[in-house]
């Protein structure tokens, strides 16, 4: 007798399934169809990524030989068009060589920074380039200006946090604000995690601040 109940249940969990599958067949292709689009959407993603990635290696490395060979303009060329591309990596590398190549012409830097700082790059790099325009033009800033680049609010979560800090307290500093300066460089130096060298040189500038 058990086995005949046994198989009239199993008849009955067979008939529900394929109730089931006939009542929500639409539903279920759907939800297939999606889940299949977004693996091959994920798939096409990262192969799409690689490809890039190899063809943007193959240029940095030609811009390197360019740049070797003395061919700095062609190597420039190259660069102003890698800095225009879709990873990160590589336009920050185009940026950052662009930069090096034309250190002989502040002028030619500032544009270059002042793309970096408006274009579409990871924050903490761009973080790293408002701290360079900051170096770059510190002389020729006002006070809007300097904290437009190295506003503590946007620093808060930075790994540059203390270098943009010290970088503003000497800003003010070097503009006779010695009490901004010493209230800039008191906040640097209670950052939990700020670096030895760090601590040392602000807890100097502070003693020499009379």
């Amino acid at each position: 007798m058990n086995q005949i109940f046994n198989e009239i249940d199993e008849d009955l969990k067979q008939d529900r399934f394929i109730n089931f599958i006939k009542k929500y067949k639409f539903i279920i292709i759907i939800f297939l169809a999606l889940i299949f689009i977004i693996i091959a959407f994920s798939a096409s993603k990262n192969i799409i990524f690689e490809i890039r990635a190899k063809k943007y290696t193959q240029e940095y490395v030609v811009i390197l030989s360019l740049i070797n060979d003395k061919k700095i303009d062609e190597a420039k060329k190259r660069l102003e068009i890698l800095k225009d591309s879709k990873i990160n990596l590589y336009k920050v590398l185009a940026i950052s060589k662009l930069l090096e190549l034309s250190k002989e012409n502040k002028n030619e830097q500032t544009s270059i920074l002042d793309y970096a700082i408006k274009s579409n790059i990871e924050k903490n790099d761009k973080d790293l380039f408002k701290i360079k325009k900051a170096l770059l033009a510190f002389d020729n800033l006002d006070e809007q200006e300097f904290l437009k680049l190295l506003n503590p609010g946007d620093f808060k979560n930075s790994p540059w946090r203390v270098l943009s800090l010290e970088i503003l307290g000497d800003f003010y500093l070097s503009k006779g604000q010695k009490i901004k300066a010493k209230d800039i460089y008191d906040q640097a130096i209670k950052i939990s995690d700020i670096p030895e060298i760090f601590k040392k040189d602000l807890e100097k500038k502070i003693k020499d601040i009379k």
